[in-house]
């Protein structure tokens, strides 16, 4: 499921951003391919989760810039992420991407599964 429309963001975005925003997103829907994609053009941001609700039921996000983009994680302060990601605040967690070979750490995968599991059991649901 998808709201919003993705096209919208990527044609606000520069070219290297809008191919890293396609690659991180093609990674997001191929890991979980039931994932709830919410796109929001004007703040550059997309979120994907177990539902549409942002604040309870969303797991990962990209949080666009001029010449990168963050992959983040809702709640990655609570996730083993064996040091792949910045942050410290108390819940969310982040891996800049400056480049689509940054989507390719070994970690992500397990990461991104890791982070809908751990929705999915936050929301009794798993």
């Amino acid at each position: 499921m998808s709201t919003g429309d993705l096209d919208v963001l990527l044609t606000r975005l520069a070219p290297g951003v809008a191919d890293l925003v396609r690659a991180a997103d093609a990674l997001v829907r191929q890991v979980d391919p039931d994932v709830v994609r919410v796109v929001w053009p004007h703040q550059g941001t997309v979120g994907y989760g177990v539902g549409p609700a942002k604040n309870s039921e969303h797991y990962a996000y990209l949080a666009t810039f001029a010449r990168h983009l963050n992959l983040g994680f809702n709640h990655g302060a609570s996730l083993d992420h064996g040091g792949l990601l910045d942050g410290a605040g108390t819940a969310f967690r982040k891996l800049t991407v400056r480049r689509a070979e940054d989507l390719d750490d070994p970690r992500l995968v397990p990461l991104l599964r890791a982070a809908r599991a751990e929705r999915l059991a936050a929301l009794g649901r798993a």
